[in-house]
Order: C-alpha cells, then sequence, then structure tokens
C-alpha cells in the first residue's frame, strides 16, 4: 500500500484498535470531536503508529525497511514533503549525503554503518519544513532573534524523525551532528564517528553553493574555513582525509543533481504524495509553534505508551527519550506533586481526569527532575480524538514557570561569560578551578581512581612580542595559540587560559609519563605554526607538568605545576619539566635538560649509502612510489615522506603487507657529522640515507610491526642498490 494512500486511511485503521486501558476503554465522556491543534497531533502519533510492525509484516519491496533504518515509504514521504517546502533543501541533503558516504568509502566503510551515515544525512534537515518563510527564504543573513527561531528546526525534525522510529543511530549521528562538537567530546561521550563526517558534508556544500547573501567559497578557502574550526566544530584528522578525498577523486556531484528541481514537477511528486506532504508540512509547523511556546511535550498511546518525548522534556526531566520510548506511562514515570508539595494519586493525575471527561485541562503542578529536583510547571493534557469521536490517546505539553523563557536565555548567556575567556573563547581560570574541585573530589572518593595530569604552560618572551610587534599581535598569538591547543588535543582535555600568556591544559585519565609526552606533543607543533599574521614571528613556550596525588588540594596541584613551568624558563625556555610532590618538596627539579622518553617500540630506524647523485635521487623515488602504489606524502630538499600500503580511517591493520600501512620518512645527502664515510673504489659519488618508518593505525603488535618496517627498508635499500 502506498504510504499517502495508507496515511489518510490510517484513522479508520487506528478506531479498530483495542484499548488496553481501562481508563480509556470504559470512559464515559461524551463524544467529542478533534480541534485543528489535536488533530495535528493526532496525525503525529498515526505517524508512529504507522511504522509499527512494518518492517515484519510487509514484503513487497517498496515498504520493506532500508536494512531496518527506517521504511522507504516514510522516507519518500518526508523528502517530498520536504521537496514541496523548499527544492533547494533536498538538493542540499541529496548533495550531503553524496559527499558523506563518498568521504566514507574513501576511508573503507561499506554495508549498514554507510546505509546509516546516508540516510541521517538525507534528512538532517528535514526541520525546514516547519521553517516560516519569513525566515527560511530570507535574502540576507539572519539576525539573532530569527537565528533562534531557525534553531529550532532541529529539535523539530528530531521531534518527527522520532515519531517514524527511525534508527536510533541514525537520530544520534543527526543530533551531534549539530554545531556543537567540541573536541571531539560532548557530555563527556564520544562524538559518533559518523556525526563528525556528517558535519563536514554539511558545512562544505553549504560553503560551496552560492547563497543569496554571499557567494560560493573556493575547495581552498573552505579548507581554510573548516581547518579554523578543527577540534572545536570539526575533526581535524577529518578535514585533512577529505582534503586528499576531493583532490585524488573530486566531488561526487552530477550537473544534473546540482539543479534544483521543480516542486510541482510530476516526476518527483505524485498528486497523492503531494497532498500527504502538504499534510506532513502543516505537521511540522505546528511543532514549531510547540517548539517555541512551550518547554516540552510527549505523546501517549491508546495504551497509554509513550510514542513521542521530545528533547524539551528530554532537558526539562532530564530522561533521554530512549529510556521513555516504548515504555508505559505511570506516576513513577512522571511524578507530580500538587501546589502544597503533596503526591499526586494516580486517580488525581491530570491524565485520568482526561480520560474521564475528555476535555482538554490545563493545570500548575510540580514535577520531580530526575536528579530529584522539583520544578514548577504549567502542565496542558489534550485529548486527541479520531473524526468518530474516539480517544486515540493523549498529549501532555508542559511550560517551565520557575522563571520564565527570557530570564532563562539571559542566564545562559551569562553562564557562557561566566565560564569562558572573552578574548580566546577557552574555559577561564574560575571555571579550571571548579572543573578541578571536581576531579579532586571524584579522586578521593574513589580509592582505584585513574589520575590525572594538569599541564600549565607559558607563552616565551611574550613581553617582547608585544614591545615588538603591538599588542594587536599578541592578541592573535594567544587566539592562535588556543586554536592549536584545542586541535591537538582529543581525549576530553579541558583548556584554560589561566591569565595572560598562561595556559593550563587539564588531562583526565592521564598519568605523568603520559602528560609529558602529550606537553611535548604540544611544544613541537607550537614550535612550527603560526599563530599570528606576521610570518616571521616564531612562539614558542614553556611548560610544566605535575599529576595529582593523594591529599592534593587545588593550591597544591597549581603551585607544582607552576613551579616546573619556572624550572623550565629558568633552564632555557621551550622545553617541558614534569615534577612530583616529592621533587617539589625537595626541590630536586632537574632543570639542566627535559626528561628523556623511550623511544616507543613502534619505530624502526636504519641507514645507507647509495652510489647515486642527488639529481638522481629525486627520480629514483618516483619510480619507487609509482612501482610500489605508494604515495608521496611530503618532498622538501634533503628530506621525502611516503606512506606504502592502503590507509584507513578505521585503524586496524590487516594480515597482508597492503592492509599494514607503514610512513617512511627518508632523509638524504651528506651523513651528520658522527657517520664516517667509507670510500669505495670507483665510487664517484655516494649520497647517504637516513629512514625512520613509524605504523600508520594500530599494529598487532610489535614484532608484526617489526617485520613489516624491515622488510619496506630492505625493499627500498634493494631499489636504490645501496651499499
Amino acid at each position: 500500500m502506498a504510504f499517502a494512500a495508507q496515511f489518510t486511511t490510517i484513522g479508520h485503521i487506528m478506531s479498530t484498535v483495542e484499548i488496553a486501558v481501562a481508563g480509556l476503554a470504559n470512559s464515559s465522556a461524551p463524544v467529542q470531536y478533534p480541534t485543528a491543534s489535536s488533530r495535528l497531533l493526532l496525525d503525529l502519533l498515526r505517524l508512529s503508529r504507522s511504522t509499527d510492525g512494518r518492517n515484519s509484516s510487509e514484503t513487497s519491496a517498496d515498504a520493506l525497511a532500508l536494512d531496518g533504518v527506517i521504511p522507504k515509504p516514510v522516507l519518500r514521504s518526508l523528502l517530498a514533503a520536504l521537496q514541496l517546502r523548499d527544492p533547494n533543501t533536498v538538493q542540499h541533503v541529496r548533495r550531503t549525503a553524496l559527499f558523506a558516504t563518498g568521504l566514507a568509502r574513501f576511508l573503507g566503510w561499506e554495508g549498514i554503518p554507510l546505509r546509516k551515515l546516508e540516510i541521517a544525512a538525507l534528512l538532517h534537515d528535514i526541520g525546514k519544513i516547519g521553517v516560516p518563510d519569513h525566515v527560511l527564504f530570507k535574502p540576507g543573513p539572519l539576525n539573532p532573534a530569527e537565528q533562534e527561531l531557525f534553531s529550532l528546526q532541529h529539535h523539530v525534525g528530531m521531534d518527527v524523525l522520532q515519531a517514524c522510529r527511525v534508527h536510533q543511530e541514525v537520530l544520534d549521528i543527526i543530533n551531534q551532528s549539530n554545531p556543537n562538537y567540541d573536541n571531539g567530546v560532548r557530555n563527556n561521550t564520544e562524538l559518533n564517528l559518523s556525526a563528525r563526517i556528517l558535519a563536514i558534508a554539511d558545512a562544505y556544500d553549504s560553503l560551496s553553493n552560492k547563497q543569496v547573501y554571499r557567494d560560493a567559497k573556493t575547495h581552498e578557502e573552505i579548507l581554510a574555513i573548516l581547518g579554523g574550526s578543527a577540534g572545536t566544530r570539526f575533526d581535524g584528522n577529518l578535514v585533512n582525509v577529505m582534503n586528499r578525498w576531493v583532490q585524488a577523486e573530486g566531488l561526487p556531484f552530477t550537473q544534473q543533481l546540482a539543479e534544483p528541481q521543480s516542486a510541482m514537477n510530476g516526476s518527483f511528486l505524485h498528486l497523492a504524495e503531494e497532498m500527504q506532504a502538504s499534510s506532513m508540512c502543516h505537521i511540522f509547523s505546528y511543532l514549531y509553534v510547540l517548539e517555541s511556546m512551550y518547554d516540552g511535550f510527549y505523546l501517549l498511546d491508546a495504551e497509554l505508551q509513550f510514542r513521542i518525548w521530545n528533547t524539551g522534556m528530554e532537558r526539562l526531566l532530564g530522561r533521554s527519550a530512549v529510556r521513555m520510548l516504548g515504555q508505559r506511562w505511570s506516576s513513577k514515570q512522571v511524578e507530580f506533586a500538587d501546589q502544597n508539595d503533596q503526591l499526586m494519586e494516580d486517580l488525581k493525575q491530570p491524565i485520568q481526569e482526561v480520560i474521564k471527561t475528555g476535555k482538554p485541562l490545563t493545570t500548575q503542578l510540580k514535577v520531580k527532575h530526575l536528579t530529584g529536583q522539583w520544578l514548577n510547571v504549567e502542565v496542558m493534557s489534550v485529548p486527541l480524538f479520531d473524526h468518530n469521536g474516539s480517544l486515540q490517546g493523549i498529549a501532555e505539553i508542559f511550560r517551565d514557570i520557575s522563571t520564565d523563557r527570557r530570564r532563562r536565555r539571559e542566564d545562559k548567556d551569562l553562564c557562557q561569560q561566566a565560564t569562558r575567556d572573552s578574548l580566546t573563547g577557552v574555559a577561564n581560570r574560575g571555571e579550571l578551578e571548579r572543573t578541578l574541585e571536581s576531579m579532586l573530589a571524584e579522586f578521593s572518593r574513589k580509592p582505584n581512581a585513574e589520575p590525572f595530569s594538569l599541564i600549565f604552560l607559558d607563552v616565551d618572551h611574550f613581553k617582547r612580542i608585544n614591545d615588538t610587534y603591538l599588542h594587536l599581535t599578541g592578541d592573535e598569538v594567544l587566539v592562535g595559540l588556543a586554536k592549536l591547543l584545542q586541535s591537538e588535543t582529543y581525549s576530553g582535555e579541558l583548556i584554560c587560559r589561566y591569565g595572560g600568556e598562561e595556559f593550563v591544559v587539564l588531562c583526565p585519565a592521564t598519568n605523568l609519563d603520559q602528560a609529558y609526552a602529550k606537553a611535548e606533543r604540544l611544544r613541537l607543533a607550537l614550535s612550527e605554526a603560526l599563530l599570528s599574521s606576521v610570518k616571521e614571528l616564531k612562539v614558542t613556550a614553556s611548560f610544566g607538568v605535575t599529576q595529582v596525588e593523594s591529599g592534593d588540594r587545588i593550591d597544591d596541584i597549581l603551585r607544582r605545576a607552576d613551579k616546573a613551568l619556572f624550572a623550565s624558563k629558568d633552564g632555557g625556555r621551550n622545553r617541558t619539566t614534569p615534577t612530583t610532590r616529592n621533587e617539589f618538596v625537595n626541590g630536586s627539579l632537574d632543570i639542566s635538560r627535559p626528561k628523556e622518553v623511550a623511544k616507543p617500540p613502534y619505530v624502526f630506524e636504519g641507514s645507507f649509502w647509495a652510489c647515486i647523485t642527488d639529481d638522481m635521487v629525486v627520480l629514483k623515488f618516483g619510480s619507487f612510489v609509482k612501482e610500489q602504489q605508494a604515495k608521496l606524502i611530503d618532498a622538501k630538499h634533503g628530506k621525502v615522506v611516503i606512506r606504502l600500503g592502503n590507509t584507513l580511517l578505521l585503524p586496524f591493520w590487516g594480515s597482508s603487507p597492503k592492509r599494514q600501512p607503514v610512513e617512511l620518512q627518508i632523509k638524504f645527502g651528506p651523513p651528520p657529522k658522527h657517520v664516517q664515510q667509507t670510500i669505495k673504489q670507483g665510487a664517484s659519488e655516494r649520497t647517504y640515507f637516513e629512514i625512520t618508518i613509524t605504523p600508520r593505525g594500530w599494529a598487532h603488535d610489535v614484532p608484526t610491526f617489526q617485520a613489516r618496517a624491515r622488510r619496506a627498508f630492505l625493499m627500498l635499500k634493494s631499489y636504490f642498490i645501496a651499499d
């Protein structure tokens, strides 16, 4: 059965459902008929019910679910509504889906994960169906009020997709791909890799197409924009991979796809589908009203099961949709109390009153948050009748009256101002101390808690930078340093500007050695970075590192790291000094040289001489890359970087050399002073090669890597007919 036809007749199907709840079955309420608003909520409830059992009961090709992700008719209905509303958005989501899946295939994806990403890309802007015309089609940038209204489209889209019983992982991808990316962590949860891909694909397509208020950006301009937001909104590693993919294969768009189709094109929308799409648009528009005026709502079906639990309810009561959907309503699920703080009996619940009378009811109550906090709310309970006057479900709509909505927005802005540094956008000192206090309390409570570490850094000769290049350049350096720290940290670290040119990196689940290695990586990345518009300005920093120890207070750990930092400065700057409590107390910090770090076992080093001139070296490398189907990563005078094997973002090594990627860093030219050259008879000119080989991805074990690296080394050596 076509979905459009099914949707128009589903009311008759629903009227035959045997209602399991005794209150509904025995309701003595007079026959009621739907209002316009309750009819739209009922349509949303029907949409939810229409997907039940579809995967198992229907077997026609058009009705089968797309790998269990979403029924094909539902997907077609949603896209038809979007096509009717805004054909350009349909083209955008199609291009985004092609871009996202193309990038994923470049990373080696296939099967169901690829399908979930594709569906998420096609549906990520579905909420735009309900955006008012004056906002959706405004010929210019949105003002703050319009931007706030437009942002509701995400929540509206999630409401409808939840009703359509779209696979939960697809909902997570769409939800996490919003502009909330922050160092790969959201609410202490690792972001879905698919969401990171979708965020890049969405932004790339938007930037590469002309808008009414700006021209299209070139690939280089887009790359600069995405790279500038790496670590805050976009995954820097994925941005680099995307660049290589586009350069290698180009964009996957056809000219035909780039041309928007007419919403009335008969090949896309048949009459029945157009009517269905129009009905769907009304649902979206009404949801926009709910999302903009109220704090949350849920829908219950005839069996009093939760069918919709919108994102507003997640925020309001702290209970996730995953936990609530499919559960049966009870006074324990949503716990009410009256204005006198007395728990409400089941028979006095608003739902029971609605079942009894068949009339909508508005009540001021208290509702319990998951944390135990009681909130003052206004609850509107709405019965959902079909055209036969049969009660099919109930909607409960919540408005938090503890504080008004404008005050809550102001509080949010004030909270942001109170926790963020105004210049760099990273956390400020107060936020660091609050977080540090919480982590210290957690460390003290758990006897086997993982240690955490703190990195203190200070820009070297910062006063000289201000005096030489003026304070504007100094500000550029601080902003650039903050961005670098964000883009170079991936494990939930808190980046904080402690004051002036001092920054702190708080590293959870990190011991002293790990924090030292991390600080060294940051130090080296900083020494090679360009942080301002003054190209000749090279910036370095000194680092101090310490690990939390039993009995530490906030001042203890900050003071230790600070002393280690000054030890680095006294030792010559641009270095890292670690310290423990014992070293701090005894004053035994080693400031003469940085701490030695053991060479990792996943490194192979070798060298050889070859009878070859410098000009022939370049030709030889070109032939080697071509014959071995390798990738030339970098080529400079005296240095070449080559990658052997297929590199995938899924980092596991395979069993064959092709699936065991390694990177060869090759330096060539005159030997270092400590290497003695032995002159062979008949050798006119000889070149010295130093090779460092590291794995790309996760090697199985050290012996496997060393064997693979040695084979690569011998292959290169034999190619140059080396000594």
